[in-house]
């Protein structure tokens, strides 16, 4: 079955807003076997609207939208899809009910706009938001399957899980997708790709191979459009194949990500870790925290964005900061040292660098970055990075070598 994703919204179409539903809602449609053929983004005109629901439903068997069934004058979906199915819209009591009870709670009662909010179209079945006013709703309409959504995230997820995904599973017919995720680690697409040409060249049409960079990683996607055991079991020895290729740069597998794989690593060793940053200011504990669970192999990092910091709170000498300066081999290597000994932990990482636009030189350019790393044993080293990228992404690569560093340091035990 083909989905197509329409969101709907001036503010996406402007940027003022960035477009999270769509990706996150084509991972889920991918968990369960569903695979999205086109997306949309569509400005808050009636017209608009209506013009993007028949060329989706001329396309694809399930349309999910989201966005525009608020309250206020420019949430037009409701009256959009009432007008392509052809339908009248009428008010539904047990919804404004629902948001009367939910206003009470806080206080407050519901305005006249929120009575618009619950004129809904005929043949509506109510998808329950338990986390705010708008309700999704499902249709069946002329044998697509149209479901809409508010374009709040947190919402849009509370819709979506668990109501929206049963729905599908009930409705889908035609071949399940199945795919498996390789999580790589210091090599480009292109090196990933020449490295499984001896496989990608002699797959069925049916099983396809993607290549997903991001910054020193890739994930390499390995699908199957099939539900006959023997396309099954050629895709799992695919994987079997690709996973032995890939063995010298992977860090995990599926949900095992980098984050996911160095916090593994931490459990089996039974260590605490620790951070010290500089010019990533938190990025690298924030992303070893976003792992639920972290606690238990991360006791917490410091932000020594100044060399007093550096100095008073990480114990780097006066002499280094003068001789070397902060971004330099020592310094992060007498960082990692304190970080081990004032947070009390088993190994520690830490970040110095130029993330820029100002603040190079000539001999320390914007984008330049050490990483060190140290361990309660007395292993220390340290590495250096020159990144080309805005302030932001460089923050952001460097956290990510240090991961991957850190990884490998780990692996190295």
């Amino acid at each position: 079955m083909k989905a197509i994703i329409l969101t709907i919204g001036n503010e996406v179409l402007s940027g003022q807003v960035v477009d999270t539903n769509a990706a996150w809602i084509a991972q889920q449609l991918l968990e369960i076997g569903l695979a999205v053929r086109e997306k949309w983004s569509v400005a808050d005109d009636i017209s608009e609207i209506i013009s993007a629901l028949a060329n989706a439903t001329d396309k694809g068997e399930i349309i999910i939208t989201t966005g525009g069934l608020g309250p206020t004058a420019d949430d037009l979906t409701t009256e959009a899809l009432a007008e392509f199915m052809k339908v009248s819209r009428s008010f539904h009591e047990d919804t404004f009910d629902r948001l009367s009870k939910m206003f009470a709670s806080i206080g407050r009662v519901p305005g006249p706009q929120h009575k618009i909010q619950c004129m809904l179209p005929e043949g509506v079945t109510i998808l329950p938001n338990n986390a705010g006013t708008a309700p999704g709703m499902y249709f069946n309409f002329e044998g697509r399957h149209l479901i809409s959504m508010p374009g709040v995230p947190m919402e849009m997820k509370a819709i979506f899980d668990p109501f929206v995904i049963e729905l599908l599973k009930s409705v889908r017919t035609g071949p399940r997708r199945r795919s498996h995720t390789f999580n790589t680690i210091g090599e480009g697409e292109t090196v990933l790709e020449d490295l499984l040409k001896v496989i990608t060249a002699n797959v069925p049409s049916n099983i396809n191979f993607a290549f997903l960079p991001d910054i020193y990683k890739v994930r390499v996607r390995v699908d199957v459009d099939s539900d006959s055991n023997e396309d099954i079991l050629l895709w799992e020895e695919i994987i079997g194949q690709v996973r032995s290729i890939l063995a010298p740069c992977l860090a995990g597998e599926n949900e095992v990500t980098l984050e996911v794989a160095v916090g593994n690593l931490l459990k089996q060793k039974n260590w605490m870790a620790g951070t010290a940053e500089s010019c990533t200011g938190g990025y690298l504990a924030h992303m070893i925290t976003s792992i639920p669970g972290s606690s238990d192999y991360f006791k917490g990092g410091m932000v020594a964005y100044s060399n007093s910091i550096k100095s008073e709170y990480l114990q780097v000498s006066q002499d280094i900061l003068n001789q070397h300066g902060a971004v330099s081999e020592e310094t992060v290597k007498a960082m990692a040292i304190g970080a081990i000994k004032q947070l009390k932990v088993d190994v520690a990482v830490s970040v110095s660098g130029i993330a820029g636009p100002g603040g190079g030189t000539p001999e320390k350019p914007v984008g330049l970055v050490w990483i060190g790393l140290a361990n309660n044993k007395g292993k220390v080293m340290a590495q250096k990075i020159k990144l080309r990228r805005d302030r932001l992404n460089n923050i952001r690569a460097a956290s990510i070598m240090a991961l991957i560093l850190m990884h490998r340091f780990l692996l190295d035990e």
